[in-house]
């Protein structure tokens, strides 16, 4: 089990990360956090977090960054938090957002959806087989890759991506939990470089399937908290 000054460090280092795109480093994270240790002690915590495959790094000398199961460890524990209730701030830019939904405006909802997040966004509405996508160029604009192969597995993901719900409704049809995310693999991508958000939201009409697909150094606590901050506004004006 790992100690909680350990967890501590990790969670900081995947927000840093996250925020500025630099390396984790000892001289970083104690600089910007107070974890009452020095920085000689903050790499022996990172050393440990390298070989338990949460980080990686290049060069011994140089800095570190998440792995796929060091953002499985930090997106695991945003999903175990209560969300805030205090979200006037996104009431004020969403508000009008589920008003569009409740309505069946689906394709200005997913639009929308894009813009705020800057991320590919999909919606899929089961009972009609009918899907819609907004920000592509958006996720493409964010991704860190310089392989063409790379770029071509994110685009099969966006064309296939409806393909697969349709053949795989098991994993969408029997899930009681959601949200859900996905580091590097999904249900619906299969691109090491990106991660989804998954939402299965509740309309008068049926069920709606929300994607948000952005790269794995996605803003994933904003994100959850505006699919969670849906959810609540969707319940109270139904």
């Amino acid at each position: 089990m790992m100690r909680k000054r350990t967890r501590d460090i990790l969670d900081a280092g995947v927000r840093y990360f996250i925020k500025t795109g630099l390396p984790i480093t000892s001289e970083r994270l104690y600089e910007e956090y107070n974890f009452g240790i020095k920085p000689a002690m903050i790499r022996c915590e990172l050393n440990e977090l390298d070989d338990a495959g949460y980080l990686e790094q290049n060069h011994p000398s140089g800095g570190r960054w998440p792995t796929h199961k060091g953002y499985k460890f930090f997106v695991d524990s945003l999903l175990l938090r209560e969300d805030e209730k205090n979200s006037g701030s996104l009431e004020h830019s969403l508000g009008g957002l589920v008003d569009d939904l409740l309505r069946g405006d689906k394709r200005s909802f997913v639009e929308q959806i894009s813009d705020s997040t800057n991320m590919l966004s999909v919606g899929y509405e089961p009972n009609h087989d009918e899907s819609y996508n907004s920000g592509l160029h958006g996720l493409f604009s964010r991704l860190e890759m310089n392989v063409k192969e790379d770029f071509l597995k994110v685009v099969e993901d966006f064309e296939s991506i409806t393909k697969r719900l349709e053949e795989d409704r098991e994993w969408w049809e029997s899930s009681s939990t959601w949200p859900q995310i996905f580091i590097g693999h999904s249900p619906v991508t299969k691109s090491k470089h990106v991660s989804v958000i998954a939402e299965r939201l509740s309309l008068p009409q049926g069920d709606f399937l929300l994607f948000l697909v952005g790269p794995n150094r996605m803003d994933y606590e904003r994100s959850l908290h505006m699919i969670r901050f849906l959810e609540r506004s969707i319940d109270e004006k139904s």
